[in-house]
């Protein structure tokens, strides 16, 4: 049983550390004025969420190979789920095989 926590316990870390890194890239675009902390990860990137456009959608992949240092070859970016905070934290998880 313990190791099944330990193993969460590292999940849960990664994916905080990967919504940080989320949190400031979506804040550095949108020029979001609070903490990024304040970004809600059940946000929608687009329309009544963050706001974001298309020309900000490929900041948001640029931010994330260039910025973060992940590579998202072979990923077609329409289909990588950048739908919302969580989509992009999904992305970067997914990138550095840190999906379950």
């Amino acid at each position: 049983m313990s190791d099944v926590s330990e193993a969460t316990a590292l999940y849960l870390a990664r994916r905080e550390r990967a919504l940080g890194e989320a949190r400031r890239l979506l804040a550095s675009i949108i020029n979001f004025a609070g903490d990024p902390a304040d970004i809600d990860p059940d946000a929608g990137l687009f329309g009544t969420g963050l706001g974001l456009d298309s020309l900000d959608a490929v900041e948001v992949i640029v931010g994330i190979e260039i910025d973060l240092g992940i590579k998202l070859e072979g990923h077609d970016p329409m289909r990588l789920g950048l739908r919302s905070v969580n989509g992009v934290v999904d992305a970067i998880m997914r990138a550095r095989g840190e999906l379950p």
